[in-house]
């Protein structure tokens, strides 16, 4: 059977974070642009319809974007939109995340709207968690599900999962030979929810682990019909596929889109202005804990201000976060640097995330304790853009194989400056990102996923 007469489900779980929107869209431009039919289920289309009409695919006729919401019970979709509005607020104020603050510029009403959630969101937002646990469990021992580490289950549900694809299917225009999820790092590991998954699934499944642990653990690698895993590290592809030879692993390139806006932003404006010819060190995408926060704001404080200017884009996740972030981060809020432009927001448009990077000198990438892969290196081959990184594990393995940065000491501010002065000083050849850009391209993407389909769905 060739892929032009086979259906594929591609399900994305999480939208509005990190590039998860723009990997689901890429995905699903490939297989299109390969002949698959492509049923796409995603909790944001709107943001899926968008990047694919930019491709010019939004109007494929071997697409179809179904209803993340055909959940019959419309008072459960109700009770968990709630929740998760309550959960972004909450978080907003029980973190005091920017946007919480009182501070004296506002408005009168809206100073002392600000102190009164300050004052009661955080203590009910411990509280409202305090019983969603308490009723987890309960649910769990009900079902007899309860597990000894009640910790693997507040990732998602598997169950949900396929209760949600059984809906949206049945206005399907075809059957899928797989269904493929793009975030398999957000789910439950619970063994017994695993096993109730499998109780009721009739798809054969397989998805992405971005953050795969060292052996090949996972409980859903139990479920008969879940078929296998694509990960971004050749070392732990063949692990797993040693250790599990009767279900299918595949490497995929950590590929990245690289589109530009049309005009330039504001934003980038206001980067190219407020730099004023300094050299420009960018970080960004979804700033937690393995950003190492505390060395970046540490590296800010030992360079020239006079010759370099910093950016900072990207949600901050502060629960992720260290001490000695949180403490680095309150004070460069608290008077922030002339050499710094900081915005802590998700940018949906990945195009003014690109923009903002080829407009700077040197990318920051000198992640804490992170041994699995980054887009943003991509990003760096395409713009042709040195970039800095911790010298252990695969990022300092793959910029020292094809030469496209500095590997530097992730604990030590100095030899980061260090490295930063190299990266102007002796910038990367051509060659070495020309080699990146072949090794990581979407042509080599697509050929390994489609491989991997067609061996999922036998």
């Amino acid at each position: 059977m060739t892929s032009a007469r086979r259906a594929v489900l591609i399900y994305n779980p999480v939208s509005g974070h990190g590039h998860l929107d723009s990997w689901n869209a890429l995905f699903v431009a490939l297989l299109l642009e390969r002949g698959w039919r492509v049923l796409a289920l995603t909790p944001d289309p709107v943001a899926l319809s968008q990047r694919l009409e930019q491709k010019g695919l939004a109007a494929s006729r071997n697409l179809q974007i179904l209803d993340w919401n055909s959940d019959r019970h419309r008072l459960v979709n109700s009770l968990r939109d709630l929740w998760k509005r309550w959960d972004k607020f909450g978080d907003l104020y029980f973190y005091r995340r920017p946007g919480s603050e009182a501070s004296a510029d506002l408005p009168f009403l809206e100073i002392w709207k600000r102190r009164f959630f300050q004052a009661t969101v955080p203590f009910l937002f411990r509280l409202s968690y305090f019983i969603y646990t308490r009723y987890l469990r309960l649910r769990t021992r009900n079902n007899g599900q309860e597990t000894s580490d009640t910790r693997q289950d507040y990732g998602d549900c598997p169950l949900v999962m396929s209760q949600r694809v059984v809906r949206a299917l049945g206005k399907a225009r075809w059957s899928p030979a797989v269904a493929f999820n793009m975030y398999m790092d957000t789910y439950s590991r619970s063994p017994s929810r695993w096993s109730e998954f499998g109780r009721v699934n009739n798809l054969r499944w397989a998805g992405i682990r971005f953050v795969p642990p060292a052996e090949a653990e996972d409980p859903w690698y139990g479920v008969p019909l879940w078929r296998g895993a694509c990960v971004l590290d050749e070392e732990v592809c063949r692990s797993y596929s040693q250790a599990l030879p009767d279900k299918c692993f595949e490497y995929l390139p950590d590929i990245t889109e690289a589109a530009l806006p049309e005009r330039q932003s504001a934003i980038t404006q206001e980067i190219v202005r407020r730099a004023n010819g300094r050299r420009i060190v960018f970080l960004g995408g979804s700033i937690g804990g393995q950003k190492n926060l505390a060395r970046w704001i540490e590296l800010i404080d030992l360079a020239d201000p006079q010759k370099w200017f910093f950016v900072q884009l990207g949600e901050i996740h502060r629960n992720t976060l260290t001490a000695d972030d949180i403490a680095a981060l309150d004070k460069t809020l608290a008077a922030p640097p002339d050499n710094l432009l900081l915005h802590p927001e998700y940018l949906a448009d990945e195009k003014v995330f690109n923009e903002a990077i080829n407009v700077s000198d040197v990318i920051f990438a000198v992640y804490r304790d992170f041994r699995i892969s980054s887009n943003l290196l991509g990003k760096a081959a395409h713009f042709r853009k040195p970039i800095l990184v911790s010298d252990r594990y695969l990022l300092g393995q793959r910029v020292r194989q094809y030469g496209i940065g500095c590997a530097v000491d992730e604990d030590d501010a100095a030899s980061i400056l260090s490295g930063l002065v190299t990266a102007i000083s002796h910038p990367p050849s051509e060659e070495g990102f020309s080699r990146y850009r072949a090794d990581f391209s979407a042509k080599e993407l697509v050929h390994r996923l489609e491989n991997f389909l067609q061996k999922c769905s036998k």
